[in-house]
């Protein structure tokens, strides 16, 4: 008998597999159109007491971006070089916090934020090229970075964000997506769409942020065109991100390093003493 427990998908899950799989059958258009929806939709998570911690010795402050409220942390002094942290989808800022200690004791001021639909920034929902407006508005407001931190879909955002015209040194890619086209398959299968609907998805996704997407948000165009150097970390048994994938980044983006752990996950990574070690030397160095 395996003593592994069988995941159980949340009830809301369940319902909207349900209303996708009936709209598949009764109205495909409507289905992709609620696969659309659901694919911009964000969900926010409690925030673990280490996290708690971490945050209760930044200094908080709200921007307004575009009629939405963006809430910031901050560690350090203001005016020592500023490292930027950037989270993953329905993640938050606090989840890299244990980065920024180590990178204030080498002289850095530390800048994370809640994405839109995330943590305690207003909106349910957002998108990478949203995202990525968001860091350009921060580097304009707080900028130049010497350097930034990102997680799974935070690297697309931060690297797109770089790619046209944020000025970084150093970016550190933790556990990253590769592009908007894995992101849909694996989208699809969380939520077991027919193909059929996935192409109909594809093409409004097409219609909201242009034909060109599959190509302008890809992990290997964009490190390709840039001269940042970059330290990609990546667990070997990752089962939100396969580590292929950052293997296949890094064949590409020549100015960078590649580090494999293992048996920290996808999250897990995000605490790792050796992991933030490396990424504050590599910074620092």
């Amino acid at each position: 008998m395996d003593s592994k427990k069988k995941y159980k998908p949340p009830f809301m899950l369940k319902v909207m597999r349900v209303s996708i799989h009936i709209l598949t059958f009764l109205a495909p258009p409507l289905a992709a159109r609620l696969v659309n929806y659901l694919w911009f939709k964000t969900h926010r998570h409690d925030e673990p007491r280490r996290e708690q911690r971490v945050l209760d010795t930044a200094v908080w402050k709200e921007v307004e971006f575009e009629n939405k409220v963006v809430q910031l942390y901050s560690w350090g002094e203001l005016n020592a070089p500023t490292v930027l942290l950037v989270h993953g989808w329905n993640g938050r800022g606090a989840q890299l916090g244990s980065f920024a200690q180590g990178l204030v004791d080498h002289g850095y001021h530390v800048l994370a934020f809640d994405a839109p639909g995330h943590g305690r920034s207003s909106s349910k929902n957002t998108s990478l090229p949203e995202i990525s407006r968001v860091i350009q508005e921060l580097s304009e407001q707080f900028g130049p970075f010497s350097a930034g931190i990102a997680h799974s879909f935070g690297g697309l955002c931060l690297m797109h964000a770089v790619s046209t015209g944020v000025k970084m040194d150093k970016v550190v890619c933790i556990a990253s997506a590769f592009n908007v086209e894995r992101l849909v398959q694996f989208f699809a299968k969380l939520m077991q769409v027919k193909p059929k609907i996935v192409e109909l998805q594809k093409r409004l996704l097409e219609q909201q942020l242009g034909e060109e997407l599959w190509e302008q948000y890809s992990m290997p165009n964009m490190v390709s065109s840039i001269s940042t150097s970059g330290l990609i970390i990546h667990d070997n048994g990752d089962d939100a991100i396969p580590v292929e994938r950052s293997k296949m980044i890094a064949q590409v983006w020549n100015e960078s390093e590649l580090v494999l752990t293992t048996g920290l996950g996808h999250r897990r990574i995000l605490r790792d003493k050796a992991v933030i070690k490396k990424s504050v030397e590599f910074i620092a160095n």
